[in-house]
């Protein structure tokens, strides 16, 4: 298992896993500032296995933000720099309007502009880095962890 290319998507995870545990049953998303800061905690100059696309309007919620997780090396510095366009940019939703991200703009990720998998494309991408099964949910994910 190759750790440094785990280290974004399983601190990814492993915050929603958190916030699964220690809050309610709410199924709570990441934020933008939260992503910047675990990005940030990476010392400088760090390249990552992994990398994310530049922004865009999410189709689930168009004013919600979505990145693609790129299977290329990426540096610290250039993944904040997509994150930070996230912050400075007009973004446009597929049916119309226009949107703006702020700190507290949920985050997704997705295959492309064009898909909305509500959290599918995330649990496939954490099970191909991590070598593992697909699973078709978070619930089916949950039932053969807690009852293998």
């Amino acid at each position: 298992m190759r750790l440094s290319a785990l280290w974004l998507l399983l601190g990814l995870a492993g915050w929603i896993d958190n916030k699964i545990m220690t809050q309610t049953i709410k199924f709570n998303k990441m934020e933008l500032k939260e992503l910047k800061q675990q990005i940030k905690q990476a010392e400088i100059g760090k390249t990552f296995d992994y990398g994310i696309s530049e922004p865009f309007s999410w189709r689930g919620s168009y004013d919600e933000v979505a990145f693609e997780i790129l299977e290329q090396p990426m540096t610290r510095e250039e993944i904040l720099a997509n994150i930070e366009k996230a912050y400075t940019g007009t973004f446009y939703g597929y049916k119309g309007g226009e949107f703006t991200y702020k700190d507290y703009t949920e985050v997704h990720f997705e295959e492309d502009t064009s898909s909305w998998t509500n959290g599918e494309y995330c649990a496939e991408m954490i099970a191909k880095i991590e070598g593992g099964e697909t699973y078709q949910s978070q619930e089916m994910r949950l039932v053969k962890l807690a009852f293998s």
